[in-house]
């Protein structure tokens, strides 16, 4: 079979503990997980 995956430039990380790294970045929770959003795309970050 043949995975299809969908590749992006600056993947969201998955880390244990999310925290804000600037001063643009954002907690938000959606479905039930703690995020951060940001102007910055290497910033975006989930909880999991």
């Amino acid at each position: 079979m043949l995975a299809l995956t969908r590749r992006t430039s600056h993947p969201m990380k998955v880390k244990p503990s999310v925290k804000k790294i600037c001063d643009k970045c954002k907690v938000i929770r959606r479905h039930g997980r703690v995020m951060v959003i940001c102007d910055n795309l290497r910033h975006k970050q989930r909880q999991g």
